[in-house]
């Protein structure tokens, strides 16, 4: 049997008479060619199929087991120069925990602005139900002083309702909680209340209350778009911050929220205590209002204002982010 396998791999000899020696396909040279396509087409597999999982030892900058890795070997690491790093932080979306100290914060700044809004020129720029209360009024002709109320406190509600369009698109563009974004945002809620300043600073805008017989100043108008258009963009970053219960604008509901919550005497209730946080800070905020405009300018409550809000925009550039993504790994 032996014998009949070897005369079956023995070559016959050639017209020379020699016998070319036996080989046998453990001794074969390789096909090159034949591993060059073996290996292109795992490749292209790889490429038309990359959701497929596929076992293989991951590469040196493969990130949490991903499997989009470059075939040729020449993909280079995360680029972590100074402008990237500046890029994914500005780029991450912030940590939203403890984010209602700085809505508490914005509420203080709502009750300093309507404080010296209604003090001054006789109508609201942050809470529009008073304004929507004057509105109402003026079809009947009430009040009768100041003059034209309704008109301001109509121009007041509609750049109200137009700055909540504008901010809450420009978060949905943007991406809502992305530090830039929150950085812009609450970037042109600070320009709007310096820009409020400076026309009362200037006098450009009165710096003293209205006389409510005289004719209506025009210009007010102008302090109260801005200070109103701010205001909108408080209310939607406490709705983009998921913290409901801090509006920074209104205490209507905000009161009746926490007077029917079921666990309001309770020992732990985070809500609880921001609701209760957000009423006390807009209180003090009108009540600061007050006593400014009684020892000092007008304008020194819009400068406060301005300087709360301005460190609140600053401190997202800080704040901390939730942290890096799978997404900051793709090229």
């Amino acid at each position: 049997m032996h014998n009949n396998n070897l005369n079956m791999h023995r070559q016959p000899p050639s017209s020379s008479g020699y016998i070319e020696p036996l080989t046998t396909p453990a001794h074969r040279a390789p096909d090159h060619r034949s591993i060059y396509q073996t290996e292109l087409t795992a490749a292209n597999s790889r490429s038309e199929n990359p959701n497929e999982d596929f076992k293989y030892t991951q590469g040196i900058w493969s990130s949490g087991g991903s499997t989009a890795v470059s075939v040729s070997g020449n993909q280079t690491p995360e680029d972590n120069t100074v402008c990237s790093t500046i890029s994914r932080h500005f780029r991450a979306d912030i940590d939203t925990t403890h984010t209602d100290i700085p809505l508490i914060v914005c509420g203080f700044v709502g009750g300093l602005v309507d404080g010296l809004s209604f003090n001054a020129w006789g109508s609201f720029s942050s809470m529009q139900t008073g304004n929507t209360i004057f509105l109402a009024l003026g079809v009947s002709g009430q009040p009768t002083t100041p003059a034209y109320l309704w008109a301001k406190s109509l121009i007041a509600l509609a750049v109200f309702l137009a700055s909540n369009i504008l901010f809450v698109h420009m978060h949905r563009l943007l991406r809502p909680r992305r530090r830039s974004t929150m950085i812009i945002s609450f970037g042109i809620q600070t320009i709007a209340l310096l820009a409020t300043a400076i026309l009362i600073q200037l006098e450009i805008i009165t710096p003293k209350p209205e006389d409510p017989r005289a004719p209506i100043e025009w210009m007010q108008v102008l302090a109260i778009s801005l200070l109103a258009f701010q205001a909108g963009g408080q209310i939607c970053a406490s709705r983009i911050l998921a913290l409901d219960e801090i509006p920074t604008v209104v205490v209507t509901a905000l009161l009746c929220d926490l007077l029917v919550d079921p666990k309001l005497t309770a020992k732990f209730n985070p809500k609880r205590n921001r609701r209760v946080g957000a009423f006390l800070a807009l209180f003090l905020g009108a009540m600061t209002a007050g006593g400014l405009s009684k020892t000092t300018s007008m304008a020194s409550s819009i400068w406060l204002a301005m300087g709360l809000k301005l460190t609140v925009t600053l401190g997202w550039i800080v704040w901390r982010g939730e942290g890096r993504r799978k997404s900051d790994f793709e090229v």
